[in-house]
């Protein structure tokens, strides 16, 4: 029996094998119940099950799901909707209509480069069909399956060793994990979930995969969930970086279709940034000494597929803090808007609060070399056409031979130097001992912590372009930086040291900027910089406006009181005032200072010693000062 079936937007599609199915235009094109316009059920009159198989197309519901069980020969057709070949189930309606019934939807995804010792976060498309006669409903591993044939499988078991195998799908309890409320890579933040059932709806797992002991070097294996499909609205709570370390929730997508991040990020406003986890796949270990991982950062700007910054790899421990001995993110860079069926990611906080998924941002889009999991369909319409990506260059900086770290600069005339929604994404400073970013400054107007750290920024060019570029290090190190992978963008790239005023071009292929810097935080002492902006440190013209700007302000250090106090008679906006030791480390960083006529910045938390205070006009004049600090 065939019928036709509907895309959301209305195109009419190949047809849809239906085997069995009585009453279809009760079940399909008028409300079977008050709650589902899909019902399906075993044959009441033949003792026959009933099922609809899909291959390779989208089944569209608008309203809600009702399936039940097939019984009648559950070793072949048990489930009530199979999902093959990478066909995908699309609910609509903005109530969200649960889905009910104890049948089954049966719908695989594979990972093409995953074995035993390796993590891939997760996300179910399905719950337990058993808990609730309605609704999404918790998941666990026993709800996967290994494949054995077109609608036969068998279901997985689980195991206290470390490793899992197939034939039978045997998987490892160990590595199961939730990290559901908003936090750090910190192993206390993970809770342990083993194979029970007590994954929350809508919520990411981690898992590791599987060996195959017949033929050790095949790593793509098919994973089958069997369960009550999801639909609806999910709720997540995101925070905002606490000290400038960005708070993650793990989720991921909830549905049997693809997942639109840009319409995740989009449509809530406290979610800043996505995070991908990925490692080394080449490292069989379960010690933390000895794997390589670390997060990839996407967001929606930047070209009609968004833009993602690879990870850097090292090693971690249980605090959550990264080690030395990583490489620079041999993850694969493909397209990451679609997020396919079993997805897991991160979301990055901006603001404490909520977060929701619904069905409005799911979408069919076919996977392809483009994804993840499946990775061996060339199908796939997710690459960017060079000419829709924004301007935009990678900035890279090498920490000797320990690691590096990959930065995206993007240019676009609606943003701002402060954070932009969807434009800016946060930084996972997942690099251990030493890390480059870019600091986006607040307005709260503290001493210190007033930045959080970037992996992507967006800023609008202009011949003033002065973009600050900091680097954390817990200890000495060479760094050398680079500015590559131009896009749209012709613009030579320099390297300001407003400390030493030196000028390093770092684009091209042989150019770079040698540095060897003592440990510390460099904030407001390194920028990227341009032609216009380097000319007007060089030309006399950029020097008389600084000595102008200079000659009308005064500074002294009130040790009585503690603080230092400046006398802007001409009323100049003080963008930022920094405080640098005599080694080049910031100590005291203020924004947004404002233009008051007499201006005070506490040094109470200085010791004794000459600092260099340096004042950024909102017009990108810097002013310097040496002051004495004899606080007594």
């Amino acid at each position: 029996m065939e019928i036709e079936t509907f895309h959301p937007k209305g195109e009419l599609l190949k047809p849809i094998i239906m085997k069995n199915l009585l009453f279809l235009f009760a079940m399909l094109f008028m409300a079977y119940s008050a709650h589902s316009q899909l019902f399906v059920r075993p044959n009441p009159t033949s003792s026959t099950d009933s099922y609809v198989y899909v291959t390779d197309e989208v089944l569209y519901v608008e309203q809600g799901i009702n399936l039940e069980i097939n019984t009648n020969d559950p070793t072949n057709t048990e489930p009530s909707i199979f999902l093959r070949d990478l066909a995908q189930l699309v609910q609509g309606g903005t109530s969200g209509t649960a889905n009910s019934g104890t049948g089954l939807l049966s719908v695989q995804q594979n990972t093409p480069d995953d074995d035993a010792w390796d993590y891939t976060y997760w996300a179910s498309p399905i719950g337990n069909e058993t808990l609730g006669t309605t609704g999404n409903q918790v998941f666990g591993i026993r709800h996967l399956f290994e494949p054995t044939g077109l609608t036969t499988a068998t279901r997985a078991v689980g195991t206290g060793d470390y490793e899992g195998y197939i034939n039978p799908l045997t998987i490892s309890r160990r590595w199961i994990y939730t990290h559901e409320a908003p936090g750090t890579e910190a192993e206390n933040n993970y809770v342990h979930r083993g194979a029970r059932y007590e994954i929350p709806a809508g919520y990411g797992f981690t898992m590791k995969g599987v060996n195959d002991l017949i033929n050790p070097g095949n790593h793509d294996f098919n994973y089958e969930f069997r369960g009550r499909a999801n639909n609806g609205t999910f709720n997540y709570t995101v925070a905002a970086p606490v000290s400038g370390i960005a708070q993650m929730t793990l989720a991921g997508n909830p549905y049997p279709s693809a997942l639109d991040l840009e319409a995740v990020v989009l449509g809530n406003p406290r979610v800043s940034t996505i995070w991908f986890y990925d490692e080394e796949r080449d490292i069989d270990s379960h010690y933390y000494t000895d794997k390589r991982f670390g997060y990839g950062t996407w967001i929606p700007s930047g070209s009609i597929n968004g833009t993602y910054t690879l990870p850097t790899f090292v090693e971690w421990d249980a605090s959550g803090g990264g080690g030395g001995g990583g490489t620079g993110g041999p993850s694969s860079d493909y397209n990451r808007r679609y997020a396919p069926i079993g997805q897991g990611f991160m979301l990055i906080g901006n603001a404490n609060g909520a977060a929701t998924i619904n069905n409005s941002m799911r979408v069919y889009q076919r996977e392809g070399a483009n994804s993840e999991f499946r990775n061996n369909d060339e199908s796939s319409s997710g690459d960017s056409n060079p000419d829709d990506l924004w301007p935009q260059f990678k900035v890279i900086s090498e920490f000797g031979e320990s690691h590096s770290r990959i930065l995206t600069m993007l240019f676009d005339e609606s943003s701002t130097y402060g954070y932009d929604h969807g434009m800016d994404g946060h930084h996972p400073m997942d690099g251990g001992g030493a890390e480059a970013f870019f600091p986006i400054f607040n307005n709260d107007g503290s001493v210190l912590g007033e930045y959080d750290p970037y992996a992507i920024q967006t800023v609008p060019f202009t011949k003033n372009t002065k973009i600050p570029f900091a680097f954390q290090l817990s200890e000495q190190t060479v760094i050398n930086v680079l500015a590559r992978d131009y896009v749209n963008f012709n613009k030579p790239a320099y390297l300001w040291d407003a400390v030493e005023n030196t000028i390093t071009q770092i684009s091209g292929s042989e150019n770079e900027a040698l540095l060897n810097l003592p440990a510390g935080t460099y904030v407001n002492r390194f920028y990227i910089v341009f032609n216009s902006y380097k000319e007007s440190i060089e030309n006399s013209d950029g020097t008389l406006a600084q000595e102008e700007v200079r000659a009308n302000m005064d500074f002294y250090q009130n040790n009585r009181v503690k603080q230092l106090e400046i006398s802007n008679p001409e009323g100049y906006t003080i963008k930022h005032a920094s405080v640098f030791d005599m080694s080049g480390k910031l100590v005291i960083n203020k924004s947004n200072v404002g233009s008051d006529f007499n201006i005070a910045i506490s040094t109470a938390i200085l010791s004794d010693g000459v600092y260099l205070i340096r004042l950024t006009t909102d017009d990108f004049i810097d002013i310097d000062y040496k002051m004495i600090i004899e606080n007594k």
